[in-house]
């Protein structure tokens, strides 16, 4: 791939400085996408489910009023137009799509119409007309695209660009999913009004490898066994096609049949199609790509199901999601439909490293760390995402359903984390009793009513305040916020009156969004007056009936007002506001000089991927902490006024979240008499990963008793436990600890006769096995081949498995002719023998202890068994006290 030649390097430069040049004082462009993330295929050339199309959308404010087709002036005197710009961080910008996938080389097989219209089509080329800004010369030009206005298509009223072919690639061959493009509005003589910088999310994220890559999941294996390819991405996609094949033709061939013959593709099937079929578009290439979207109806890109005499085709969603519901997780025992976050969604669509669900719903973080809204929270389960009666990509989830109300006119809550009733069983989507907070019905058709085609406040889109869906404002992805920081100077919502309203702040106390008033300075000095004409009841819809603050009345931005006595009073981004943040309540005029509740900075220390806990110190009685910003590299759980942090996994480094508290009246501060400046902050240091070693690794040991040692290598900090996985392999000391180490272990007698092998094992932080010593103890000898070891048998001279020990010294009977225990064989024990021979009177002990042979009786087979040890000492035995 070409490098970024000098004209692009010097435009991208150019729109640097633009970037920091004012817009004319008078117009604001609002401009979004219109899906939070766009997919498409990362390979064409077997199928295709999604094309790269992307959609730009805006509106232009001039004067403080929306431009329409009416308005004076109106927006055919404006021109819209869009061009790439370079990303904050890599410096590098996505301009182009040429030679960034094989998108360019299949695309007119997969579409058929670009050969009709355009036989010389590229990659730059969108299939709706709205191309890439390189398209006149790639990887050297960047020329501004124009976007056409829609004064009444959905959404109205904006002006769009529709199906920019973009690739998560950007010009330098690096991967991003959220590349920059930058707005630009211009008048009747062409000088620039406004300008915006927005994202155009896109990623080739999607797969199905998990499960359909070769030796995988054998639940998809097709009938005549799996496919096996170099390139993976190939290999999964033609697995795909030959299971597809398998099902089709076992349980609907008749219209299978009917359409493969329908679409020109070959009777043998899509595998047959894909493999061997020439395309007569590219004489020469043996292959012919099927487009998902011919055959199962798709939202996405408006075409309907085949439909023959044998049958319709299922829509594609209902095609996908409710036959894999009843796929087991991959890693997993519960089925796809029985999951309830947003890994088994994740499997499939961008999620890992695209993360596509960013915005401020899906940036929520529970208790327990991990995301408080699922895919599921909104979408249900996969087979109410695959039900037949469902219409995709327009039967979606309401704002209402979770956001019901005011504070004083709810479903008993002001907000919910799912729309469902019983979020267990997405039985039914809420009902809101309050329409503040609600999608337009029947838009944009009877009997719908979705978010990205919804109008409110002046007929703004929501799109155009609140953000793209799954991307809504403030993103957990900085290139997200960068317009709303260029508007706004924050990364909220789209809240500040005089963003838009350049010519002033209108005079009203409930005409804003969902009957806000002015939060500017402005309305510190007539709040006052309105409540004395109104009263507080249209107050308390978001400040709560106490007039103590919901989330309602939270700050979307830093602010800084003068009230009265006090002086400067500050609200951090999330800080709450109600009557008592300044009064002595809603009915005193003076001033609430209350102390404010006092929170310090804090810090702490953790091994990679361990979490760790922090208490949030906090002044004062009844401070309810929240926590402000969620860190970079992990998630953060609250418990009352303990925080958990998260690492992500792989992580190690600094990382910070921001956090506050309330009690009812004040935020807290970070020290006395700043009255809310700024927050607290919570570093956290995550270790690198501890890394343990045992050396040696292995170690031979004899089948006799022995003592070793070994060497742990670890960090200083790093914490481990010694395990054993053998009752005859034991560690001495130390057993636990935190840092390098040496290790002291026993291995116990080998009783048997063949070789055994024991581990000790570090357990390391979450790593369970993160260093291993093996310790092969040789086989037990038996050399008189009684089947006892040597190292326990007490007579290794005779085989008798079962020896006697009469005398009790340690000795069988048969190893044992030092009857007098001398630790000698000698006369002595002869005599002593003889004193017993023949079952004569005598001492007792003695006698049975001439038995050598254990029959009860002191005789010649005795004897013989004498004579054989006479004269050699006694045992072995491990026991004994002879020398």
């Amino acid at each position: 791939m070409r490098k970024t030649g000098f004209l692009i390097l010097l435009t991208s430069l150019l729109g640097l400085m633009m970037s920091h040049q004012s817009q004319a004082a008078n117009a604001v462009l609002l401009g979004w996408n219109n899906l939070g993330m766009h997919c498409m295929d990362s390979r064409y050339a077997e199928f295709a489910i999604l094309p790269p199309y992307n959609t730009i959308e805006a509106q232009l404010i001039v004067g403080g009023k929306l431009m329409k087709a009416s308005t004076v002036p109106n927006a055919a005197d404006y021109t819209l137009s869009y061009q790439a710009i370079v990303d904050p961080v890599s410096g590098v910008m996505n301009s182009t799509s040429s030679g960034k996938s094989d998108w360019e080389t299949y695309a007119p097989t997969l579409f058929p119409v670009l050969k009709t219209f355009n036989p010389a089509y590229t990659a730059d080329m969108g299939l709706a007309g709205c191309n890439m800004p390189g398209i006149d010369s790639p990887y050297v030009l960047n020329t501004a695209q124009p976007m056409s206005f829609q004064p009444a298509n959905s959404p109205e009223n904006t002006y769009q660009a529709e199906g920019v072919p973009i690739t998560p690639t950007d010009d330098q061959g690096n991967k991003n999913t959220y590349p920059l493009m930058r707005l630009v509005a211009r008048d009747a003589n062409n000088a620039v009004v406004a300008q915006t910088d927005i994202v155009l999310p896109v990623s080739d994220e999607m797969s199905c490898k998990t499960c359909h890559a070769a030796n995988t999941n054998d639940k998809a294996k097709p009938a005549g066994g799996w496919i096996s390819d170099a390139n993976l991405e190939r290999e999964y996609r033609l697995n795909i096609l030959k299971l597809h094949d398998d099902t089709e033709f076992a349980e609907h061939a008749a219209l299978y049949n009917e359409a493969l013959a329908a679409k020109g593709l070959d009777p043998a099937g899509l595998y047959a199609a894909a493999t061997t079929d020439q395309d007569p578009a590219m004489p020469g290439v043996q292959v012919k790509p099927m487009l998902c979207a011919a055959c199962h109806s798709s939202e996405a890109l408006g075409a309907p199901s085949f439909s023959g005499a044998n049958g319709t085709v299922p829509a594609l969603t209902q095609s996908v999601h409710s036959t894999h519901a009843t796929v087991t997780a991959p890693g997993s025992s519960l089925t796809l439909d029985s999951s309830d976050n947003r890994a088994a969604c994740y499997d499939c669509h961008p999620g890992s490293k695209t993360r596509c669900l960013r915005g401020a719903m899906g940036s929520a973080v529970a208790a327990d760390g991990s995301m408080e809204m699922q895919c599921q929270s909104c979408h249900g389960n996969m087979s109410k995402v695959g039900d037949s009666h469902r219409t995709g990509w327009l039967e979606e989830p309401t704002c209402q359903s979770c956001h019901t109300g005011t504070a004083t006119n709810n479903n008993g809550k002001i907000r919910y984390s799912s729309v469902f009733n019983n979020p267990l069983t997405y039985d039914s989507q809420r009902v809101a009793v309050n329409p503040t907070f609600a999608t337009n019905a029947d838009t944009p058709a009877a009997g719908l009513s979705l978010y990205r085609f919804s109008k409110g406040h002046g007929g703004l889109q929501c799109s155009a305040c609140h953000g793209s869906t799954h991307a809504e404002f403030p993103s957990s992805h900085q290139n997200d916020n960068i317009r709303n920081e260029q508007l706004q100077g924050h990364a909220g919502v789209t809240v500040e009156c005089k963003t838009c309203h350049t010519a002033g702040v209108p005079n009203t106390t409930n005409g804003g969004p969902h009957g806000l008033h002015p939060i500017d300075q402005s309305w510190v000095g007539r709040h006052g007056d309105a409540v004395e004409r109104s009263g507080t009841a249209g107050c308390k819809g978001c400040h709560g009936s106490d007039l103590r603050g919901t989330e309602l009345s939270r700050v979307q931005g830093d602010r800084s007002f003068n009230v009265e006595s006090l002086g400067t009073v500050k609200f951090y981004r999330g800080g709450t506001v109600g009557c008592y943040s300044c009064h002595r309540g809603p009915n005193s005029e003076s001033m609430n000089t209350a102390a404010y509740p006092i929170t310090a900075d804090v810090s702490a220390s953790t091994a990679a991927g361990t979490p760790v806990n922090l208490t949030l110190p906090v002044t004062g009685t009844g401070v309810t902490m929240r926590i402000l910003k969620q860190p970079q590299h992990g998630t953060v759980g609250l418990n009352n006024a303990v925080a958990t942090y998260f690492p992500e996994e792989g992580f190690s480094g600094t990382d910070s979240f921001l956090f506050a508290g309330y009690d009812g009246a004040k935020n807290t501060v970070t020290s006395t008499g700043n009255k809310g400046a700024v927050p607290a902050t919570a570093t956290i240091t995550v270790n690198a990963a501890c890394s343990y070693s045992l050396q040696p690794g292995s170690q031979a040991a004899a089948n006799s008793a022995g003592s070793f040692s070994a060497t742990l290598t670890t960090g200083a900090n790093c914490a481990w436990q010694l395990q054993s996985d053998a009752a005859w392999l034991s560690v001495m000391s130390p057993t636990s600890g935190s840092g390098p180490a040496t290790i002291q272990y026993n291995v116990a007698v080998n009783p048997a006769l063949n070789t055994r092998i024991g581990n000790l094992t570090v357990l390391g932080g979450s790593n369970q096995n993160a260093a291993q010593l093996a310790v092969t103890q040789a086989a037990g000898t038996d050399g008189d081949g009684d089947g006892v070891v040597d190292a326990v048998d007490n007579c290794t001279a005779l085989a008798n498995a079962t020896q006697l020990d009469s005398n009790g010294d340690h000795f069988g009977n048969l190893c044992d002719a030092d009857l007098n225990n001398d630790c000698k064989t000698n006369s002595l024990d002869l005599g002593l023998f003889k004193s017993v021979y023949g079952n004569a009177a005598g001492n007792a002990d003695l006698k049975a202890a001439a038995d050598m042979n254990g029959d009860g009786n002191v005789n010649s087979l005795d004897l013989g068994l004498f004579k054989r040890i006479y004269g050699k000492a006694p045992g072995p035995s491990a026991q004994a006290t002879c020398p």
